[in-house]
């Protein structure tokens, strides 16, 4: 939102260049400077730009001389603010009816509209069905629904309902304001494929502090997205159920996103915003005042950027690859963490850290990690002393896990950018290419007795020590031990079944390798034990 400083009334007035117009004065815009501004009488404080779709501003006046305002204020003041008796009616209508074929009728229209499934649309969305349905709901809210652009020329009412281009618009997205009642309506068709234009917003609540953006934050949520539209943050929910969203109508419209954001900067200071814009001039000018904002307030922010050069928006990412949209997200929540000068893509490597957390006090991060196919557990970061902490370090002889340079890097990396008592899940730092696999090699190998092996391997960069291989006579039905937590007999180390079974398959080309099985030691792995 605008603020603009002025001595008195007049003077705002004759800088809009005011023109009487009965209940409002029709002003030219500060922003764009298109003639398609209005200040209702009553509320002399206010401009709002009626180009919805390409300005929409919203501008405050604050005026030296308060007393003329309040004379201006009790001269137009109408009941319920600058909501009339019959217009509060007919609001209270509206909002029902829409709350009822949203949660209480079949969508069917929506059940996969736009890509997305009916559980994610439906808090945001509804269908009309039919030209006589639309029809009927302009009729039923004389007061609200009419042209305020024709009001202006024209000084007539005219209901959206004798429109034929307007009737036509079946599917509604409904923006409710605190109190529940319905302040604004964006609203598409999928009667009419091929209407002009392919999206309106019009202003049900006369009220200048109607909501102009949608916000949706489940509790508990971690991650924020802040979209260009509502279609965009849909999108963002239907990959992630548990993603908060701010959803603006236009790319102009971000002041009022972030003036929401300052009103409950307590509530959302823990959150992580992620902001998405469309990939234009309009776009990327609201991605660079959001993140200032932002900034400014000193709220944790990153950037969704696609993967693939030629999608304008998060809509149209779903729709054209899920998975790399997926990906894309994944990629934007952990970009914050991962180093741009690990070069990771020609890497085949799986490397996942499934969980993350660090803790302020101790400045300690755990970790647990993904690593081709075995799960690690009880690892831990020193950030202070960037220090990698490994399970039964203290017991040097019974220490079996090392990782190498390169991945203690990326690791202490990752934990010195951590924010401090956040979770963070699921940071792919590679992707796995499945048709290449990194060898197995057995570094150690030593029989106990006729049923029981002890090894020691590597797998790129890491070595595991002391694994135990128990079986039946002729090496039948085998079955591998990881070495586990010392004191509390936690298991340290996990593996899949295919990965079990291609460790097997090195052990047996390692034994037909051997002229006679026995203790034999190999120096692959000294490089990365220490």
């Amino acid at each position: 939102m605008l603020t603009l400083k002025y001595a008195n009334v007049e003077e705002a007035l004759d800088m809009v260049n005011a023109q009487d117009r009965g209940r409002y004065f029709l002003c030219t815009c500060p922003e764009c400077n298109k003639r398609e501004a209005f200040i209702y009488k009553n509320n002399p404080n206010f401009l709002q730009c009626n180009r919805e779709n390409n300005c929409g501003v919203s501008v405050v006046f604050e005026y030296e001389e308060n007393k003329k305002v309040k004379e201006w204020r009790s001269k137009y003041e109408s009941e319920d603010g600058t909501l009339t008796p019959e217009q509060k009616k007919e609001l209270v209508y509206i909002s029902r009816l829409f709350k009822h074929i949203q949660y209480n009728t079949e969508n069917e229209t929506l059940d996969n509209y736009r890509g997305l499934s009916r559980k994610t649309t439906e808090p945001f969305v509804l269908d009309l069905k039919s030209e006589k349905i639309v029809k009927n709901m302009f009729q039923s809210a004389p007061n609200l629904f009419y042209s305020k652009k024709l009001y202006q020329e024209k000084n007539e009412k005219v209901n959206y309902a004798e429109m034929p281009e307007m009737i036509k618009r079946n599917i509604v997205f409904p923006i409710y304001g605190d109190d529940g009642l319905v302040d604004r309506v964006i609203m598409r068709s999928t009667i009419d494929p091929h209407i002009s234009k392919k999206e309106v917003q019009l202003q049900v609540n006369p009220n200048p502090k109607a909501k102009d953006f949608f916000k949706d934050i489940p509790q508990g949520s971690k991650y924020v997205v802040i979209t260009e539209a509502i279609i965009d943050g849909m999108s963002f929910r239907e990959i992630d159920p548990e993603i908060g969203l701010y959803s603006m109508t236009g790319a102009r419209k971000w002041r009022r996103v972030i003036e929401d954001i300052k009103a409950h900067k307590n509530e959302l200071k823990d959150k992580i915003f992620i902001i998405s814009t469309d990939k234009d001039k309009a776009g990327e000018e609201s991605r660079k005042n959001i993140a200032a904002a932002l900034e400014e307030e000193k709220l944790t922010y990153i950037h969704f950027t696609p993967n693939i050069e030629d999608v304008k928006d998060a809509n149209e990412y779903l729709l054209r690859d899920r998975n790399e949209f997926i990906k894309a997200y994944q990629k934007a929540k952990h970009g914050m963490l991962i180093d741009k000068e690990f070069d990771l893509k020609n890497q085949n490597s799986d490397f996942v850290i499934n969980r993350l957390y660090r803790d302020q006090k101790n400045d300690i991060v755990s970790l647990s990690i993904t690593y081709e196919g075995l799960n690690i557990r009880g690892l831990s970061v020193d950030v202070n002393e960037q220090k990698i902490n490994y399970p039964n370090e203290s017991l040097s002889e019974e220490r079996a896990l090392f990782f190498g340079e390169k991945a203690e890097s990326i690791l202490k990396s990752i934990s010195s950018k951590a924010p401090f008592n956040k979770d963070f899940t699921d940071i792919r730092i590679k992707e796995n290419d499945n048709s290449i696999q990194k060898p197995i090699n057995i570094l150690k190998y030593h029989r106990e007795g006729k049923f029981t092996k002890r090894i020691d391997f590597q797998i790129d960069d890491l070595v595991i020590k002391n694994v135990e291989v128990d079986s039946l006579p002729n090496d039948k039905d085998p079955l591998i031990f990881y070495p586990r937590e010392t004191e509390t007999k936690n298991k340290v180390i996990a593996a899949t079944k295919e990965f079990n079974n291609r460790l097997l398959g090195s052990i047996r080309d390692y034994e037909k390798s051997l002229i006679k099985p026995q203790e034999r030691n190999c120096n692959i792995g000294r490089n990365i034990e220490r």
